[in-house]
């Protein structure tokens, strides 16, 4: 059977090169008309849901600032239809597009083809092209009403405010892959106060998830375990972003949808601190990092220690601790408080630009930030909880 697979694999090749040397006679008349129009080949790797957020996002707001003409092919199997959807209605995208990309690799020409945003800059949106986008993209009419009648059945009103809470956990990956990224999850029952709080306020809240490790302890009206839900699809993944008051994440996948429709973002044990969303309006605060002696590492020896993998930490003799519940609940307060525009004391600003300042100061901070949205900060609980962090 492998052998016949290869075999069907090897064909497909060679007919997809066939049909891409044929094109190649095409790019001529291409390069003729370049000074009347400039028409590019590119795609969208699609496979994951976080990637293909932010990327589209970004190529739906370059193309409204650009006189480029841009042909997009989807690369890979989608990972969220809705958002294939869009992309289809937003850009120019078809199959058929994949043939001029593979053109030109096969004369050499590869610096022509549009790559998508996380090949050149990991799916960050550092110039800021995003946010400064004028450019709404929508859902249907029909698509609306299917997210509002899934919530109705529930009891919501339209007037209603409601939450999305995504939070990674050791579900989120294959058992390989998840050890190396365990850092990163984390336990949802350390969100129960806050869920809790949120209710108390008047929100619905909707737990996120295609993958969740186990259900929440929480029975209320407002509380819709979406994440757990057999009835859970792709529209309403997408329209859940699109209409939520602000999203709660861990920094993993779906949020990236919420970014796309410029939603606010707490982010809660998002680690490490170097590479927080610096173009989003978001409030960040990281899991707590401390060395094997049980002292705290401060925010320089976080972005000293940005690793990506657990075993890293491991190595390094760096204990990973997740905020307490009461951190959390502390952070959502102060998100609420971020909405409604309350001021900050004179102490958290003071606070807030010294984080900054550290951070511009540090040699990595160039990779990953440029352009900075200025209501982007750390958690001023966390740093007012952590009087060492920022010495």
């Amino acid at each position: 059977m492998r052998t016949v697979h290869i075999h069907k694999v090897s064909i497909k090749k060679a007919i997809n090169g066939i049909i891409a040397i044929i094109h190649i006679p095409l790019l001529l008349v291409i390069y003729l008309i370049k000074p009347l129009i400039k028409i590019k080949f590119g795609y969208l790797s699609v496979g994951r849901v976080g990637h293909f957020g932010l990327d589209l996002a970004y190529e739906i707001a370059a193309k409204n600032n650009s006189k480029e003409v841009v042909f997009y092919y989807l690369q890979g199997s989608v990972s969220n239809e809705q958002l294939g959807t869009i992309a289809k209605r937003e850009l120019n995208i078809s199959f058929y597009y994949k043939y001029f990309v593979y053109a030109y690799m096969i004369i050499g020409l590869g610096e022509k083809i549009k790559l998508p945003n996380r090949h050149k800059g990991g799916s960050f949106n550092i110039d800021g092209i995003v946010n400064d986008s004028k450019h709404e993209i929508l859902l249907l009419p029909e698509e609306d009403e299917i997210g509002k009648a899934y919530l109705q059945k529930y009891g919501w009103t339209k007037k209603e405010k409601f939450v999305c809470l995504n939070v990674r956990d050791a579900a989120f990956f294959d058992e390989e892959k998840g050890a190396r990224h365990a850092y990163r999850n984390s336990d949802i029952d350390t969100y129960e106060s806050a869920i809790k709080y949120l209710l108390s306020m008047g929100y619905w809240v909707i737990r996120m998830g295609k993958k969740v490790e186990k259900p929440l302890n929480i029975s209320h009206s407002k509380l819709i375990d979406y994440g757990t839900l057999s009835d859970r699809s792709d529209l309403l993944d997408i329209w859940f972003c699109k209409n939520c008051e602000f999203f709660i994440s861990t920094g993993t996948g779906i949020d990236s949808v919420a970014m796309m429709f410029k939603k606010q973002i707490l982010f809660l044990n998002y680690t490490p601190i170097l590479i927080l969303l610096s173009w989003v309006d978001a409030i960040t605060v990281p899991k707590r990092l401390f060395w094997g002696n049980g002292l705290e590492l401060s925010l320089t020896e976080h972005l000293d220690n940005a690793y990506t993998d657990s075993i890293q930490f491991k190595d390094k003799g760096i204990v990973v601790v997740d905020l307490s519940s009461d951190e959390i609940k502390s952070a959502v307060s102060e998100m609420i408080n971020h909405l409604n525009n309350v001021p900050l004391t004179n102490e958290e600003i003071s606070n807030n630009n010294k984080f900054w300042e550290i951070m511009e100061a540090h040699n990595s901070y160039g990779k990953f930030h440029d352009v900075r949205d200025p209501r982007a900060m750390l958690g001023s609980s966390f740093l007012g909880n952590n009087k060492n962090f920022l010495s």
